[in-house]
């Protein structure tokens, strides 16, 4: 199998690092609604089960890697059972394999039933305000609903498969297809739907955010903030495809096991991706001051104060007031100089360019964007 990219060593690190990378995005997520002191809510809490249940696909797909189930070729069946014997082959690794398969299907539509709650919840936090219900408001309110019954139409789908004797699921190939005959019409149907649905729930704000009273750019930069969930609606094409074209009957190819294990590890990517994506919009205030434009507009910032403090001159009788933020600290980037036996007031605002890409403007209160003289 090592002519696929889905190699053990791959599978192993994709499941270090998608659960790795999500509770980073979680955790920052978390500390900047408590920096900004917002009442944690629906969506924010839903991402600990959706990220919990990636933990629990890591370790299955590690489990796999590390037993030669994942990743590996599995033993061939007895040449004496003829061209069919992988139908009942009973090695311990495709029996493994299989088990890998049936927890992975559930729990992944589980997963995948959280972050889609999460994101729509997130719509309506931030849209849907006002008093009055609008159509954006019934919108994700009937999707709400819609995912909960897909996931648990699903999820409940995929436990019983076969019925209430689970462990069929991973028997021999030929008593699997006899006593869990809606496997595949089930998992082909959650592939799809998954798909559809991504598409829907990630292009429902584009309307709402171009009604909205701003500019055509920023327009833009806001709905690319969404648009990255194009990386999960990927990847959830990619193990569609993997369903409908080769799954009808993967043991009966050559490799058959390596199409399973593509389907199993483009599920975590996707899942991978989807908490990442997910809690991305919700740390703008974080990765909005790391960019290049703001980092050398603070440093130009910086040096054009050092330089006005060392270049003033403060006579007595002349006051300096410093701006103080909703802290009650001072910021350096707001500087009044006040004389008032001279009559002559000198108002220095340095770097406010860098508050406004970082929204800390106050709600109320005058804006003055460039350096003013009063005399």
């Amino acid at each position: 199998m090592s002519r696929t990219y889905a190699t053990s060593a791959a599978v192993v690190v994709i499941s270090v690092l998608f659960p790795l990378l999500g509770t980073i995005a979680v955790a920052l997520r978390f500390y900047t609604r408590k920096q900004a002191k917002l009442t944690l809510w629906i969506d924010d809490w839903l991402t600990i089960p959706a990220l919990i249940f990636e933990y629990a696909l890591a370790g299955l797909l590690i489990w796999g890697a590390a037993t030669r189930s994942l990743g590996q070729l599995l033993p061939a069946p007895d040449p004496a059972l003829g061209p069919q014997g992988y139908l009942f082959s009973t090695s311990d690794q495709q029996i493994r394999l299989q088990q890998i398969q049936y927890f992975f299907d559930f729990i992944g539509v589980f997963t995948f039933g959280f972050l889609k709650l999460s994101i729509l919840f997130f719509y309506r936090k931030i849209f849907c305000t006002g008093a009055r219900k609008s159509i954006f408001d019934t919108i994700t309110a009937f999707m709400i609903i819609l995912v909960i019954i897909w996931a648990l139409a699903f999820g409940i789908g995929s436990i019983f498969l076969c019925g209430v004797h689970p462990q069929l699921a991973w028997a021999p190939v030929a008593i699997v297809a006899e006593e869990c005959s809606p496997q595949l019409l089930v998992l082909e149907g959650y592939a799809i739907s998954d798909f559809i649905m991504d598409v829907m729930i990630w292009s429902i704000p584009i309307p709402k955010i171009w009604m909205l009273q701003m500019s055509v750019r920023r327009k833009i930069e806001v709905i690319a903030v969404f648009f990255v969930g194009i990386l999960t609606i990927a990847s959830s094409a990619a193990r569609m495809a993997i369903y409908i074209i080769y799954i009808v009957n993967a043991f009966a190819q050559s490799d058959g096991e390596t199409l399973v294990t593509y389907l199993l590890f483009w599920t975590m990517i996707e899942c991978g991706l989807g908490l990442i994506v997910v809690c991305l919009p919700t740390l703008r205030s974080i990765y909005s001051k790391l960019s290049p434009r703001s980092i050398l507009s603070g440093i130009r910032s910086a040096l054009t104060h050092q330089s006005l403090r060392s270049s003033s001159h403060i006579s007595p009788g002349t006051t300096r007031l410093e701006s103080l933020d909703r802290s009650g600290k001072s910021e350096t980037s707001v500087t009044n100089l006040y004389n008032k036996d001279e009559g002559i007031t000198q108002t220095y605002i340095v770097g406010a360019h860098d508050l406004e890409q970082q929204n800390t403007f106050p709600r109320v209160g005058i804006r003055v964007r460039s350096e003013v003289e009063q005399h």
